[in-house]
């Protein structure tokens, strides 16, 4: 499965581009290849979005990286993206001898935006002279402010049917499209994709394919076993696949030796991916976590949630905000929940003997 972004700066209408899906599942890595996937040499403003720092301060470091990479372009062009820069609005300012930095907080950084929107015309009209354009990429774009949001879409928009158009390119969970709708409802018209989980004919050739190319045979037993257990997820396919790798001793790998490395693997995952996101939930909140694992995967109602737990959806809504707030779970759309962790309903399963003992000393769970 591949989903290639091409980059152009051949005018008209630029429709911007949001790639959406569940944690590890490549959105980043797609978002950085689409950047590099060019036929020509756009000036690209990278950020990943944070609630902490704003989209001014990382473009700002994003061009002044470009300032340097882009050897190619004329000197009148890197001259005046390194003016560009100067104007483009600090949120911090460093302290001499390496006392840290003052952050720029409340009205007096709101009062920045003007300029910072200033700069950002003038570099687009700064690159369409020169036969270039830009480009603004953003990852986690669920998480940026939406005041930060909001002049950056309304520039995008702005320029998209003119000669010199502004593209956008995003990356984040797919309660992304709910939020750039926050921003400008004329965000649903924008192009969404979402990465989905690898069918089990990709994840076998995800996994025998690059094994080929290197004169090693996977028996059909172990390749079952192999894309049965990583179950669509491309980092699980990465993990058991490697796993399988190095334990190989010759030139073929066997079904016994990939059923060696599962349980060791299946710990390794636990540990390190889910229990972390669980070890804070209290009885009360595994016990709302495993009435959402027992619909199945995707996003479900709070509605059959609460069902599920015998209890109104009123008296439980707290429950599944202390979800939310632990980064266990987040809401798609308006009354739906989902896990923001792939595969997080077989972890329950699989692990239900050992945290059903913290809930069940848990009584009257919404009575």
């Amino acid at each position: 499965m591949e989903l290639a972004v091409k980059l152009t700066a051949n005018g008209g209408a630029a429709q911007p581009i949001v790639v959406v899906g569940l944690r590890g599942m490549g959105k980043t890595a797609l978002l950085r290849r689409s950047i590099r996937n060019r036929d020509t040499k756009p000036i690209v403003l990278y950020a990943e979005g944070s609630e902490e720092q704003s989209l001014a301060a990382a473009f700002r470091r994003s061009l002044e990286r470009a300032s340097g990479e882009l050897k190619s372009a004329p000197d009148r062009l890197k001259s005046t993206i390194d003016s560009i820069v100067r104007k483009f609005p600090k949120t911090s300012f460093e302290l001499p001898h390496e006392m840290g930095a003052i952050a720029i907080e409340g009205s007096k950084a709101e009062e920045q935006t003007r300029p910072f929107i200033d700069a950002i015309y003038e570099l687009n009209e700064a690159a369409a002279k020169h036969g270039r354009f830009l480009v603004f990429a953003i990852d986690e774009i669920q998480t940026v402010r939406v005041e930060d949001l909001l002049p950056i879409v309304e520039f995008v928009h702005e320029t998209a049917g003119s000669n010199a158009p502004a593209l956008l390119l995003g990356a984040g969970l797919p309660n992304s499209r709910l939020h750039l709708h926050r921003v400008k409802t004329y965000t649903e018209r924008w192009r969404y994709f979402r990465l989905e989980l690898l069918s089990r004919e990709e994840s076998r050739d995800a996994i025998d394919l690059p094994a080929r190319e290197r004169g090693v045979e996977i028996e059909e037993a172990a390749l079952e076993l192999l894309a049965r257990e990583s179950a669509g997820y491309p980092f699980f396919v990465q993990e058991f696949g490697s796993a399988a790798w190095a334990t190989r001793t010759g030139r073929v790998i066997t079904s016994e030796q990939v059923r060696s490395i599962l349980p060791g693997i299946r710990r390794l995952l636990d540990n390190s991916l889910y229990e972390p996101s669980f070890e804070s939930l209290t009885g009360v909140e595994l016990s709302y976590a495993f009435a959402l694992a027992k619909l199945g995967p995707g996003p479900h109602r709070v509605r059959e949630i609460a069902d599920g737990l015998g209890g109104r959806v009123e008296k439980l809504n707290w429950i599944r905000n202390q979800l939310i707030k632990k980064d266990v779970a987040y809401s798609p759309a308006s009354g739906l929940l989902e896990f923001r962790l792939p595969l997080t309903e077989r972890f329950l399963r699989r692990n239900a003997r050992v945290l059903g003992k913290r809930v069940e000393q848990i009584n009257g769970v919404g009575e």
